[in-house]
């Protein structure tokens, strides 16, 4: 039985901590203002989920906000969250971590989000066991976590600006490396060769991170996104944010669809 089909027959929503409260009578598609689901709901970490579907295909998770001091990313998800896709499904879940976002800090109350996810061990939190309850509900065959860094890999200390990390999985590596070069090529402007994206090491599972955990669990592709804000404006990063998330959906077989 392929995994899929099995995480459907038992139950994804039985995964302990997590609370899903499902709304339009169990309905997929949703308006561009209305979530499909809400994970937590009646708590402080009460946040949307977002699914769009374009038929047939691969199925996309897009997560922004795990951060919340990372306002670029969050807010490009919030825009991919109003997307058309011809073929397959995206889901998006735009604000994960609610209670950081409202406090515009990089963790909320139970530290930092994004290293509750060991790999082979439950998730941490009773947040983190709600958002990887997202994930084994969709089964995604790739997800994108969007994010910010303060500086530049390579030039500034202990900054991952400009950098697509892909998973060792499913040719993730070859299309963070394509997408970087598109980025540079049609998206960043020549005369900023300092903020050129280049393609970051595989990650394997080896870090309690959200996409560190989708390698190490599921073997899936997978892509922790960074851009920077050093000399960027905030409208210029969700800009680059988004045109990354476009690109990447695109090699995994999902198409934005413009309406016209």
């Amino acid at each position: 039985m392929r995994r899929r089909a099995f995480l459907t027959k038992v139950g994804a929503l039985s995964i302990a901590g997590t609370s899903v409260s499902t709304v339009g009578g169990g309905r997929t598609e949703q308006s561009a203002t209305e979530p499909a689901y809400t994970i937590l709901s009646e708590t402080e970490h009460a946040t949307d989920v977002f699914v769009r579907e374009g038929g047939s295909g691969p199925t996309a998770l897009i997560v922004g906000g795990m951060h919340g001091d990372e306002k670029s990313g969050y807010r490009a998800a919030t825009d991919i969250a109003e997307w058309r896709i011809s073929g397959g499904t995206l889901v998006v879940l735009p604000k994960a971590n609610q209670v950081a976002i409202r406090a515009n800090s990089r963790e909320g109350k139970n530290g930092d989000l994004n290293r509750q996810f060991p790999t082979g061990e439950q998730p941490e939190t009773e947040l983190a066991q709600a958002i990887w309850g997202v994930v084994s509900r969709h089964d995604p065959d790739v997800v994108l976590d969007l994010h910010r860094s303060i500086g530049i890999y390579g030039y500034h200390e202990s900054s991952v600006g400009q950098v697509i990390w892909p998973t060792n999985a499913e040719g993730a590596s070859e299309y963070a490396k394509r997408t970087a070069e598109y980025l540079n090529e049609s998206v960043v402007p020549w005369s900023m060769p300092l903020h050129a994206f280049r393609r970051g090491g595989e990650i394997t599972g080896s870090r309690p991170m959200l996409v560190h955990r989708v390698a190490g669990e599921l073997n899936r592709a997978g892509y922790l996104f960074e851009t920077t804000e050093f000399f960027i404006d905030s409208n210029t990063r969700v800009r680059w944010t988004k045109k990354a998330a476009e690109d990447l959906l695109s090699r995994h077989g999902i198409e934005r669809s413009v309406e016209r």
